[in-house]
């Protein structure tokens, strides 16, 4: 019975990754993905990515030597704080645009936290609401669905910086254009 168990969550994991597709480009120089993208020299080559950024619970050692590496440690919990990560987060993928580079933003299934921290760029960089840059990310991979607390940090950290910056009012629900 355990092992059916086992196979059952198998058989979930590759049909999850069978139906999840490649990287997705957020911008030019900005990719979304998964720890699976991030494991395949193809997908990182085809787009000729030169940094990673993992914001989940473990580190890859192995890519440190390869590419431009960045490891922010957060869970994927309703409790866990990523804001305190953004500008972290945001420095080090304007440093990879600025050198030229291209970067793959990563967590385990690339549907809570790498959506968080790429959310949290285009709201910072391109002065978007949340539900802007909400809907640009998710037409771009649509599994996306980040945790309730970090749709609640997301939400403060609009806030923050609309408050601090004036915006030019963006066309309703229709492609943002970046």
């Amino acid at each position: 019975m355990e092992k059916m168990k086992l196979n059952q969550k198998n058989n979930y994991m590759f049909l999850f990754l069978l139906f999840q597709g490649g990287p997705v480009e957020i911008l030019p120089f900005l990719y979304l993905g998964s720890a699976y993208h991030a494991s395949k020299c193809e997908f990182l080559a085809n787009l000729h990515i030169t940094a990673l950024l993992n914001v989940s619970r473990k580190s890859s050692d192995s890519f440190k030597d390869q590419y431009c590496y960045k490891w922010i440690p957060v869970e994927d919990s309703h409790t866990a704080d990523i804001s305190s990560h953004f500008q972290e987060a945001i420095d080090f993928i304007d440093y990879v645009r600025r050198a030229g580079g291209k970067i793959l933003v990563h967590c385990e299934a690339g549907i809570s936290r790498s959506p968080t921290i790429c959310m949290a760029y285009l709201m910072k960089t391109k002065k978007l609401r949340l539900d802007e840059a909400f809907d640009y990310i998710k037409q771009r991979r649509s599994l996306i669905s980040p945790n309730f607390g970090f749709m609640g940090q997301l939400l403060q950290y609009e806030s923050e910086i609309l408050s601090s910056t004036p915006r030019k009012k963006c066309q309703e629900n229709k492609d943002v254009v970046l």
